[in-house]
């Protein structure tokens, strides 16, 4: 009954400031999850920006190796019409020699009439195939410089598209670090409130206990001030054993005691009330610890007993305290020899 009562004045204690951090604890805890949700979604829109200037920046470099292989192509055709015209001189010196073998080396080629039409025809074919072929080259030239404008442009837009996916990653980062110290703030605020709504409920438990403990003090110093006034009323001096010096009892036990009492009296201190064991653990007549006399003073409703030492206390008050552990815990605590 007494357990209740203390458990119905925590409660009542402790719902009001309990409700208060609760609710606090409840609204930061939401903040935490919808950050914690805003986070993640970040994080995957900063995956996809990633994944996106991933393939634009592979795209630009298809492009740059592209434009390498144009201007490799370009380099191949600019010594292909070199190697041409190489060919083109040696042809026409070679047919300048097989023309006139005999000429000296300071006569000039095609000297006389006769020679004319010969000369006309060489000049001909050795113009019309450097006309060919340096048209052809132009052709090439013009194509892939066509071909290397549009791949700069392409190149251009890719660098483009990939310094804007690199700021909306830098951005998506930036909000992602944000909600992160939000998170932590949010975190910490909740760990306080946790703190103080705990704190609040361990203080207002032990104001509770408190209360009923100064209850129950009253009451049962007041049902000891009874007990007492009632005792000294029905006894006598006459009706009182008598005691040695040493605190032992002048007769075999207290009539009043149970059998089993009056034998563990006499097993456990030879009816000495003052007795102590060697080791200073057991003492009094029924040689009680500390602990178990300290709880058989609370069953007894003589709470000022406790930590009082046993061999202290009257033979009355010892009396006492046996018979309320005996109640309570019957045979149990005292000696074999006493049983049966």
């Amino acid at each position: 009954m007494g357990l209740s009562f203390v458990f119905s004045i925590t409660a009542m204690v402790v719902e009001t400031p309990g409700r208060v951090a609760a609710d606090q604890v409840s609204s930061l805890k939401a903040q935490a999850e919808q950050i914690t949700r805003d986070l993640v979604l970040e994080q995957l829109q900063i995956g996809t920006y990633q994944q996106q200037y991933d393939v634009d920046t592979a795209k630009v470099q298809r492009d740059e190796n592209a434009i390498g292989a144009s201007e490799v192509q370009i380099q191949a055709d600019a010594n292909r019409v070199t190697r041409d015209r190489k060919r083109l001189q040696s042809e026409a010196v070679s047919a300048y020699i097989n023309l006139d073998p005999e000429v000296s080396g300071s006569a000039s080629l095609f000297e006389n009439q006769k020679e004319a039409p010969t000369k006309s025809e060489y000049e001909e074919v050795a113009s019309g195939d450097i006309a060919l072929t340096i048209d052809a080259l132009h052709t090439d030239e013009g194509g892939l410089r066509a071909e290397r404008t549009s791949l700069e442009k392409q190149e251009a837009q890719d660098q483009a598209t990939t310094r804007q996916q690199a700021t909306l990653s830098d951005a998506a980062r930036q909000t992602e670090g944000q909600l992160a110290s939000q998170q932590s703030e949010i975190t910490g605020e909740l760990a306080v409130a946790v703190a103080q709504q705990q704190a609040a409920q361990a203080a207002a438990a032990a104001a509770a206990v408190r209360a009923a403990q100064a209850k129950a003090d009253a009451a049962a110093a007041s049902a000891s001030a009874s007990a007492s006034a009632s005792v000294s009323a029905s006894s006598s001096p006459a009706a009182a054993p008598a005691s040695s010096a040493d605190g032992s009892s002048a007769s075999s036990g207290n009539p009043s005691l149970p059998p089993f009492l009056q034998c563990v009296l006499q097993a456990e201190s030879g009816g000495n009330y003052g007795a102590v064991s060697p080791g200073g653990t057991y003492m009094g007549g029924f040689q009680f610890s500390q602990a178990t006399w300290n709880e058989a003073a609370v069953l007894a409703g003589m709470p000022q007993l406790v930590n009082v030492p046993p061999n202290e206390a009257t033979p009355a008050q010892q009396d006492d305290l046996a018979i309320a552990l005996y109640q309570a815990d019957g045979e149990q605590p005292w000696n074999d020899s006493c049983r049966n």
